[in-house]
């Protein structure tokens, strides 16, 4: 039965989503601040900074959320025989973007857990990629 995989799995999309509601609000919080204090972001320069700096902070969280699948790939034995951290992030990585080398496996019913993650995966980077559209209408539209 594949009920403890899939406790595990959802077990882990909960917490990278609240990982990720957190880095959200942080950055628009951050970004309105940013704005509020030292004015709109004018010419292309300052809203392109502000854009990136926005992608990096995004990409901060699934980097973290990527390193939460890692070390439950690499510190539950039962899962993988995962020989080191390296490779846990790696195979978490490749995943997480449904990028999926191959070379890297779960093994058993534990592979339904690579998949969970992968759909993970896809929802937080569709959900990075709106926040971003977000982002950007906002920095290009408070100079109009």
């Amino acid at each position: 039965m594949l009920t403890q995989e899939i406790a595990m799995g959802v077990g882990i999309m909960v917490l990278t989503t609240l990982i990720h509601s957190l880095f959200m609000v942080g950055g628009i919080r951050l970004a309105e601040w940013r704005i509020s204090r030292f004015g709109g972001a004018r010419g292309h320069i300052m809203r392109a900074a502000l854009v990136s700096g926005h992608i990096v902070w995004m990409f901060l969280a699934i980097v973290i959320e990527a390193w939460l699948w890692a070390l439950l790939y690499l510190y539950k034995p039962l899962i993988t025989s995962i020989p080191d951290l390296e490779t846990a992030f790696y195979f978490s990585m490749v995943t997480y973007t449904t990028l999926g080398y191959g070379d890297v496996v779960l093994t058993g019913n534990w592979r339904t857990l690579a998949s969970i993650q992968a759909a993970n995966g896809v929802i937080i980077f569709g959900w990075t990629t709106a926040l971003i559209f977000l982002f950007i209408q906002r920095i290009y539209s408070r100079e109009k």
